[in-house]
């Protein structure tokens, strides 16, 4: 799993690049309601994108393997990559439109609203089928989350095969779908506490934490079950136990859209580097930490 010395580590994802329009609103919503937003922007979204993102940010060389549609989201989608210095050679580009989402922040609440073409999703994977060994040539970790579920299936496999770190992001909603075919392949696991509760069985996240560890073979798998304001419980191996790690102290009314891809960031970046799983743990809560230090707070109504 640890990088050779001098040799800066490399990640490729596969997963979801979206245009993600984000509303902040400074009220709850109810119906027929029709406040005035306070904040509204158009931004580089998906949780894959933006954990590889932040990635970069740390210093790692990242690449994606997504798709987008030929329209002006797909190159608007294609640009904002460049900025960031994510590799973006294996961005397929096929008809139709891209993906996106209206996140729309009114806290406590928080909607995603998610538009994701089937026919870009299907040609997306044709291609990226094609491309599997290309990915993972001179890969330090691939990073996965259940979209593109067949690819990512035999990414995982082959990445396993060649000693390449396999990363899992196992979060809410259909994502989660494709998420028990890739569980036997992940070194590193990042789960959010509603998946791992339900998956394991679990009555808290730290039992749910614990279990997730040994069900894989061999040696126990280093995981982290992210319990939002409540920090995370991590283990792996050297550890008897899960250890709880505080969340970062940010200011009240933070859109939390990011957080949790930011903490995987930082996790997946600690144990490339070889760091113990509490290290791992909190290199995680302070990247995210930093992601919610730069969002815009919702002002009070």
């Amino acid at each position: 799993m640890t990088t050779p010395p001098g040799r800066r580590p490399r990640v490729v994802g596969l997963g979801l690049v979206m245009a993600d329009v984000r509303v902040v609103c400074p009220v709850p919503l109810h119906e027929e309601s029709d406040p005035s937003v306070r904040a509204m922007d158009l931004r580089l979204g998906g949780a894959t994108t933006n954990t590889l993102v932040a990635l970069r940010r740390l210093g790692l060389a990242t690449s994606l393997a997504s798709g987008v549609g030929d329209d002006w989201i797909g190159r608007f989608l294609l640009d904002r990559l460049d900025a960031y210095g994510v590799e973006r050679r294996h961005v397929a580009a096929v008809p139709g439109p891209s993906a996106s989402c209206l996140v729309l922040e009114a806290p406590p609440a928080r909607t995603l609203l998610w538009h994701l073409p089937k026919p870009l999703e299907r040609a997306a994977e044709a291609v990226l089928r094609t491309r599997l060994p290309e990915l993972v040539a001179d890969a330090d970790a691939v990073h996965v989350n259940g979209r593109f579920p067949q690819a990512a299936t035999e990414l995982c496999a082959l990445a396993s095969d060649r000693g390449v770190t396999v990363s899992l992001n196992a979060g809410r909603g259909d994502v989660s779908e494709g998420v028990p075919e890739l569980l036997r392949y992940a070194d590193v696991l990042v789960a959010a506490e509603s998946w791992a509760v339900a998956h394991t069985g679990a009555d808290t996240a730290r039992e749910a934490c614990a279990r997730l560890s040994v069900q894989a073979p061999g040696s126990p798998r280093l995981v982290s079950v992210t319990c939002g304001e409540h920090g995370s419980w991590t283990t792996g191996p050297g550890l008897g136990e899960a250890v709880h790690t505080a969340a970062p102290v940010v200011a009240p009314g933070l859109p939390t859209a990011g957080a949790g891809d930011a903490y995987h960031a930082g996790f997946l970046a600690a144990a490339l580097a070889g760091a113990t799983p509490g290290q791992c743990a909190r290199a995680g809560a302070a990247e995210a930490g930093r992601h919610l230090s730069e969002a815009v707070a919702v002002p009070a109504a």
